[in-house]
């Protein structure tokens, strides 16, 4: 692809509020035994980059009267409205390898989909070490591979040159054809069969103590109907004095 270029500008004695007040984002360029310099970039002229400029060289122009190759590191944003507070550019030596996130582009069809299985996607970038003139624009990931339902695509099945190493562990998953799983829904015809089952155990208890209540009530009223007989027949003793005719 070609090449990325950036302006940049030595920054200027003002604090970094006043500088993104007039639009310009506070910069630092920094690099392995290299002193950090202080510059600052056109807001409008960096977010007309392109997005594989956040893992490839950009190529910094103005600022010290020569062209320097970095990486964009760090880009610090403010929260909600997400506006750039700052950016770490990180110079790099072209004879020394390099370690850079690149994105994965998914290609052609999974068989296994048209099988009844789902497509699972675990990762959208892959972590790679190599030299800056040789990073790539994306890698592929051949979903055609996925002929059958639980057939699976890993790190190490990815074909890339063999002047790029591909730093995620081999064994994870890149895309996956899984089965579809039903979620199989109770029918609610034993849960009313039991409702209904508990509804006439307690219309029987209720029946049961009424009977019961019933019954007791008899005992008592009868009870209370013998000693009610009694009373008239009982023998009144004879007053004193008196004399049977």
């Amino acid at each position: 692809m070609e090449k990325i270029k950036l302006n940049v500008n030595v920054r200027e004695e003002k604090t970094p509020n006043q500088l993104r007040r007039e639009a310009k984002i506070p910069a630092t360029i920094y690099g392995l035994g290299e002193t950090s310099k202080s510059v600052q970039v056109d807001e409008k002229e960096f977010s007309r980059l392109p997005a594989a400029a956040f893992s490839h060289i950009v190529e910094l122009d103005g600022s010290n009267g020569k062209p320097v190759s970095v990486l964009i590191r760090h880009v610090q944003r403010k929260a909600f409205t997400n506006k750039i507070l700052n950016i770490e550019f990180y110079k790099i030596r072209l004879d020394h390898k390099i370690t850079v996130v690149v994105p994965l582009k998914f290609i052609g069809t999974a068989g296994g989909v048209a099988k009844g299985g789902q497509l699972i996607e675990s990762h959208m970038e892959a972590e790679i070490e190599c030299l800056p003139a040789d990073i790539p624009d994306e890698i592929e990931v051949d979903l055609s591979k996925l002929a059958e339902i639980d057939d699976a695509i890993h790190f190490g099945d990815l074909k890339v040159s063999d002047k790029i190493e591909i730093l995620n562990a081999h064994d994870d998953i890149v895309a996956k054809v899984t089965e579809i799983r039903e979620v199989v829904e109770e029918e609610p015809v034993a849960a009313e069969g039991a409702a209904a089952e508990g509804a006439e155990a307690v219309e029987g208890a209720a029946e049961g103590a009424t009977a019961s209540g019933a019954s007791a009530a008899g005992d008592k009223a009868g009870a209370a109907g013998d000693k009610g007989a009694a009373k008239p027949g009982a023998a009144k003793p004879a007053a004193p004095g008196s004399k049977e005719k």
